[in-house]
């Protein structure tokens, strides 16, 4: 159980399935940056172009031999997380079924309609960093091997 608040307000308006991405309320591009900081200093983590989404998505990596993470944290290859261009600024994340169950409930994202990743809304502010980091966290857990 993760106990996520609820996200205030309506969801955003999502377009997909390919690109699957957040089109209103964007996250500020100043967020989204500090996000990626936090993001690309996690462990072992390593930037390299996205092998799933648009070319400008930045995207993270995890090497071979580090963590024992099931064949589900990855989106493909070692490919675990990704955050779209600042015109979107929204993020998919690998996680548990259970998880993304409770981030979709709980009104932070949707899941992606053909891959098994969770379309997370970017921050709108720092409260809502806070949220996102967290959940990009459990999904760095889970490719790591540290969630099941």
């Amino acid at each position: 159980m993760l106990d996520l608040p609820s996200r205030p307000g309506p969801a955003p308006e999502v377009y997909g399935p390919a690109p699957h991405a957040q089109r209103s309320q964007i996250s500020p591009v100043m967020l989204q940056e500090e996000l990626w900081e936090r993001m690309r200093a996690l462990p072992f983590t390593y930037m390299a172009p996205t092998l799933v989404s648009v070319s400008h998505a930045r995207s993270l990596f995890i090497p071979e031999g580090i963590g024992a993470g099931p064949v589900a944290a990855f989106q493909r290859g070692r490919e675990w997380a990704h955050i779209h261009p600042h015109h979107d600024g929204s993020l998919h994340l690998t996680l548990p079924d259970p998880l993304k169950d409770e981030v979709e409930k709980a009104g932070w994202g949707v899941r992606h309609p053909e891959q098994d990743t969770i379309l997370v809304y970017g921050p709108r502010e720092r409260g809502e960093l806070e949220v996102v980091w967290a959940l990009v966290q459990l999904s760095y857990a889970y490719a790591v091997g540290e969630l099941g």
